[in-house]
């Protein structure tokens, strides 16, 4: 079996309060590209789990989220039956510490692709649950790893997904300077008084279920402050990018890779050639990935 896990931007990423748990209160709505890792999956005899990576750098064995959302997988499921050997190959194309969700969208690939295998699925509102053991945005990714953009809140596992009708199609410049953003550091930095955005997200949605037709997108996103404040030097290149760009850059999650929208591919390859002039890694085009008819399942 062989599935695409998707990267993801964060239109709009609103932190609301600290919990008493530790975890902070969200509003974001989240949108998968076609920006895609490469995960196969196959049952082997035996028992145990195998992982071969090749392409970007990222962890492997127990470190790795694919092996740990399979260690999940089979944690949950009750029958005995269903625990069998697995050997998967991961190509990563998606950087990690980017607030690309690379590695949630991976984990969450593994949890569909074993229960597709089994004798005995468990479904997606199971699925979703494990995933939320493993990483906030897990679940967006059992949800809508086919495509499709969703509302997320709690601290991002409560998802819903928008109707295909309402999730825009757009194309995107992407950015990556090639910095690994520590997510719980750039919330460590987070300044509890953040004024309030001007548009709140009833709107937003409205916008983007019209297309977002008028100008550039206002997207929003809590985060950005702290990342600048903790990556000076990426704030300096973030306003240099968005200068030579003529538009606004907004960062995704909780960084580092940023990105703007433009009209179509030709103005999206024309501007992405004038930004690899300046030091990012990766300065690439990518669109929108539109949800299937069969999106994975429901709402949580």
């Amino acid at each position: 079996m062989v599935l695409a896990p998707p990267a993801k931007l964060n239109l709009w990423l609103d932190v609301l309060f600290r919990r008493d748990d530790g975890f902070h209160e969200l509003e974001t709505v989240m949108h998968a590209i076609d920006l895609t890792d490469r995960l196969s999956v196959r049952r082997v005899s035996g028992r145990e789990v195998t992982l071969n990576i090749g392409g970007r750098e990222c962890p492997g064995g127990d470190d790795n989220l694919v092996v740990r959302a399979a260690e999940a997988y089979f944690s949950g499921v009750s029958s005995v039956q269903d625990r069998f050997g697995i050997e998967a190959d991961l190509q990563k194309n998606i950087p990690l510490g980017a607030g690309l969700g690379g590695g949630s969208a991976d984990a969450a690939g593994m949890l569909v692709a074993l229960d597709q295998l089994a004798s005995h699925p468990v479904g997606p509102d199971s699925l979703a649950a494990m995933g939320a053991s493993l990483g906030s945005d897990v679940p967006f990714f059992v949800r809508c790893g086919d495509g499709g953009t969703a509302v997320a809140t709690g601290r991002g596992e409560k998802i819903r997904p928008l109707e295909a009708s309402d999730s825009p199609r757009w194309t995107f410049v992407l950015l990556y300077p090639g910095v690994k953003a520590e997510t719980a550091s750039v919330y460590g930095r987070l300044n509890r008084g953040l004024t309030r955005p001007k548009k709140d997200l009833k709107t937003f949605l409205k916008m983007v279920a019209d297309g977002g037709s008028v100008g550039v997108p206002e997207f929003h996103n809590s985060l950005a402050e702290p990342f600048r404040d903790m990556f000076p030097d990426l704030a300096a290149l973030h306003d240099l990018a968005a200068e030579r760009a003529g538009r606004p850059l907004t960062v995704t999650g909780s960084g580092s890779a940023m990105f703007t929208v433009v009209a179509d591919r030709d103005e999206g390859e024309l501007l992405a050639d004038e930004l690899r002039t300046l030091p990012f890694e990766v300065a690439t085009v990518c669109e929108s990935l539109p949800a299937r008819p069969e999106q994975r399942g429901g709402h949580q």
